[in-house]
């Protein structure tokens, strides 16, 4: 009996040896497959803050950017970022005051293990949640168009609640509201974002606006005496043949006049003229600076002169022509056969350069050198003034058979 225990021990033992060596076996083989590796995680970490008491709010940490080194196996770094590694700091416990927190690293994947955080505290100070409610201040910036004058702003809501920690809502002297009323000549109705500011007038960052916008109507009028007019400019002939007008800008379109008869002003039509500006015979852009037309005793505000710029382009057309192939380059002793030996060019451009072209100023050939005997299909050049573009070339290849010279026989 005694025997048969020895036995049954020895074969457990030696069944545990195996297995042991097995796994030994299996895990040497899996690291040497896919190793271990130590590396900092090119994503940066934002830091939460966990465990702190209701009521209490903390700072230090939202700007933080935290780097982590982890050791892991190279199969799952593909698998780590900043959505499955996480930096926390843990404020259970913590009242009041000010506090250096040891930064944590967790990982949603396993297996990972964190080698250490950079940087591995923070300074976080703790604070008490506190809120106010302060009357918001509206204050226009920039200046009016001439003539105009702007009323009281009308805006909801007229007052914000700042929350935040009490250190810092603390330090909130006003709630600042600008509005930009740079040239406007109409009522500006606007959403303005609102600013938490100092006794120095500097914003306090870390507090919470609610609501972060309100809507501002700022009225605005025209004074007696002023009146804003659109500018016409009068043109005088036509432009050159084969052109055409394509485009005329006017700087200012919109013009301020006063005079000190303000029924002067209201009887005036609804546009004011320029001096005319003669086109004729034109065939390039022009240019000009022209003077107001305006009844006695009434003047503009501001520069009185307009500058108008007048765009010209020629008329576009197109032209067919049948041309012969030209040929150079052909080695000496050999004889060349075209097929076709002539071709459609399709041009198009200026009119008046497509009216005056000649079959001789457009030249079509093809480059036979280094060419031996034999057939090939090539595409020819065409020479052609540099105004037009080639829009069809008929055929676009050529059958170009190169045969040896014949001899003339001597008679």
């Amino acid at each position: 009996m005694k025997h048969k225990l020895t036995s049954l021990a020895a074969n457990l033992f030696s069944l545990l040896l195996s297995v042991i060596l097995a796994v030994a076996v299996w895990a040497n083989a899996v690291a040497t497959q896919d190793p271990d590796e130590t590396r900092v995680l090119p994503d940066f970490l934002v830091v939460e803050p966990v465990g702190l008491a209701q009521g209490l709010v903390a700072q230090g940490y939202e700007q933080a950017q935290i780097q982590a080194t982890l050791r892991a196996p190279r199969s799952v770094w593909d698998r780590l970022g900043s959505d499955t590694v996480h930096a926390q700091i843990n404020l259970a416990g913590k009242a009041e005051g000010r506090y250096l927190v040891p930064v944590t690293i967790h990982s949603d994947i396993t297996p990972v293990m964190v080698e250490g955080a950079n940087p591995p505290t923070l300074e976080i100070l703790v604070d008490r949640l506190a809120s106010r409610t302060l009357a918001v201040h509206v204050q226009l910036a920039g200046n009016l168009a001439p003539g105009f004058q702007a009323g009281t702003p009308v805006y909801a809501p007229e007052a914000v609640t700042v929350s935040g920690p009490e250190s810092l809502v603390d330090q909130v002297a006003e709630i600042v509201a600008t509005v930009d009323i740079e040239g406007i000549r109409s009522t500006a109705d606007q959403s303005v974002a609102v600013l938490p500011l100092d006794t120095d007038g500097n914003v306090v960052a870390g507090v919470t606006l609610d609501p972060g916008t309100i809507s501002v109507s700022v009225p605005v009028q025209q004074l007696g005496g002023y009146r804003d007019l659109v500018v016409k400019v009068p043109l005088l002939g036509s432009v050159k043949s084969g052109y055409r007008l394509t485009g005329l800008t006017i700087n200012p379109q919109v013009v301020t006049l006063y005079s000190n008869d303000p029924e002067a002003i209201a009887a005036m039509a609804g546009y004011v003229e320029t001096q005319p500006l003669d086109i004729s015979g034109a065939s390039a852009g022009i240019t000009k600076s022209l003077a107001l037309v305006l009844p006695a005793g009434v003047q503009v505000v501001g520069d009185p002169n307009i500058v108008v710029q007048v765009s010209i382009s020629a008329i576009e057309d197109s032209i067919t022509l049948s041309r012969p192939i030209r040929f150079q380059g052909l080695e000496p002793g050999l004889a060349v056969t075209l097929s076709p030996a002539f071709v459609d060019v399709i041009l198009s451009g200026p009119a008046p350069i497509i009216w005056s072209l000649k079959p001789a100023d457009v030249d079509v050939f093809l480059d036979l050198a280094e060419k031996g005997p034999g057939t090939y299909k090539l595409t020819p050049e065409v020479n052609k003034p540099r105004e037009l573009s080639l829009v069809i070339l008929s055929p676009e290849q050529i059958e170009v058979v190169i045969t040896k010279a014949t001899p003339t026989p001597k008679p």
